[in-house]
């Protein structure tokens, strides 16, 4: 709980009452991984190819390490990971902004083993 203290309050009271409304998983490969630091975000940025939608991309986020270490072992890799969370309408460091790409908040990252 200790990251969430670092985002906004008005980004947790916007986004956390869609965590029980829009929930989506998706299974995917990771293609790029930022790390974000700046006065109102502290995070992760990762870039995810869908595997169940060739060619679309869609975009994470997290403020979480652990879920920033899982998304960079799948880059490092090349494992598919199963991520779920819910649609972001803008980027928090931004408010108003409107990435390239559909943005997910995510609430969990599951690896899965090429064996």
């Amino acid at each position: 709980m200790g990251d969430q203290d670092r985002l906004p309050s008005s980004f947790l009271k916007d986004n956390i009452s869609l965590l029980q409304v829009t929930y989506e998983a998706f299974f995917g490969h990771v293609t790029l991984v930022e790390g974000i630091v700046l006065p109102s975000f502290v995070g992760c940025w990762a870039v995810v190819a869908l595997r169940d939608t060739p060619g679309k991309d869609v975009g994470v986020l997290t403020t979480e390490q652990r879920l920033q270490s899982l998304l960079e072992t799948a880059l490092a890799t090349g494992n598919l990971i199963e991520f779920g969370g819910h649609p972001l309408a803008s980027l928090p460091w931004a408010p108003g902004a409107v990435a390239d790409v559909d943005v997910y908040g995510i609430t969990g990252v599951t690896v899965y083993s090429v064996k």
